[in-house]
């Protein structure tokens, strides 16, 4: 379907890009909240991504899937924000503000889906960004490794054992934050 739209757009017609929004936004918003922990920095960043994929549609070679492609251009176009606001915290000599940690402690099973997304997220903004991306891109977006290595430039070996760690280190965080409730989740 995707190459359907690609064609549409590359022979003028720009309103068939919508689709490419309607299809990727919410992946493309909590890959970016992965990585900037911030929901105005990350609606800044996937707008600019879906800019940069627009005007440089014509490169895009289609060797890849569309969504690896511009999921890549959103992980460089957070990385580009993040990189502008530590550079603008240099310049005022601020320290960043912490991010507030949710402080629930009910068990799992009182929980509704919902909740629990919420625990899961907040969870992942607890770990670094590298570990928290590849988690998303892994089990929330269901990309499998090789796809995983395109997106973010990293070896396959690499993105293997960043995986592996940072399974643990969530297991962890879970475990730390919930205690003894995590065996309801699993």
């Amino acid at each position: 379907m995707d190459e359907i739209y690609i064609q549409k757009v590359l022979s003028g017609d720009a309103n068939a890009f919508r689709y490419f929004v309607q299809q990727y936004q919410d992946m493309a918003f909590s890959l970016s909240m992965s990585i900037v922990k911030s929901e105005l920095t990350a609606e800044e960043a996937i707008q600019d991504a879906f800019l940069k994929a627009f005007q440089n549609l014509r490169k895009f070679k289609q060797k890849s899937k569309f969504s690896t492609w511009f999921y890549r251009i959103v992980v460089n176009e957070s990385l580009r924000k993040i990189q502008k606001k530590q550079l603008e915290i240099e310049k005022k000599g601020a320290e960043p503000e912490p991010e507030a940690a949710d402080s629930s402690t009910d068990g799992f099973q009182a929980l509704h889906e919902i909740e629990q997304k919420e625990i899961i997220q907040n969870v992942l903004d607890e770990l670094p960004a590298s570990d928290s991306l590849l988690l998303r891109l892994y089990y929330l977006d269901e990309n499998n490794v090789d796809e995983i290595v395109e997106i973010t430039g990293l070896s396959n070996s690499n993105v293997k054992v960043i995986l592996h760690r940072a399974r643990l280190k969530f297991y962890q965080v879970l475990q730390h934050t919930f205690k003894h409730e995590i065996r309801s989740l699993l």
